[in-house]
């Protein structure tokens, strides 16, 4: 769904958009879904949101929505992620412990959160990781080591714009 109209005023905060946009998502049977990141251009944030299976983020799992910062209108919703990956996964396939994945960080990396999450591949799989979010000296990053054999599989950057989060 998407559609165009000209927001002239941005009254909501960033919280009341992400609490329409969960709120839409939930009317319609997407439960358990979490902000990630969002982008915002003329008055309207866009959400990205993923799914949450018993803690872990399911990054392949992802819902779009376009919130109008004027009155909360839903102006767009994006499910293809979500429609062409969402299942129950097996995430038992854990192999090396938190401690053993934090091991093969780099030493100069200020860990400020830590959890687990599925990411996609290029090769249209997927790989169960430990997310780890921290800094080296200003700059943020992301970064995902295997859950089963401790390799790295993809670093992050975190940019923090005047129009949103994103991740390069």
């Amino acid at each position: 769904m998407n559609y165009n109209r000209d927001v002239t005023a941005e009254i909501l905060s960033n919280e009341e958009a992400d609490n329409k946009g969960k709120e839409y998502l939930e009317k319609r049977g997407y439960t358990n879904m979490k902000e990630t990141y969002y982008l915002k251009q003329e008055g309207i944030m866009t959400i990205n949101y993923a799914y949450v299976q018993d803690g872990v983020v399911m990054y392949p799992d992802l819902i779009k929505v376009k919130v109008a910062l004027d009155n909360g209108d839903i102006l767009g919703v994006e499910t293809t992620g979500y429609l062409n990956n969402h299942t129950v996964r097996d995430i038992s396939n854990i192999k090396i412990t938190k401690e053993e994945a934090k091991k093969t960080l780099n030493s100069q990396l200020n860990i400020e959160s830590e959890g687990m999450a599925v990411i996609p591949t290029e090769w249209q799989t997927e790989i169960l990781c430990y997310e780890f979010k921290g800094k080296v000296d200003d700059t943020e990053f992301l970064v995902y080591i295997n859950a089963e054999n401790g390799r790295e599989e993809d670093i992050l950057v975190i940019k923090d714009t005047p129009n949103g989060i994103l991740t390069m």
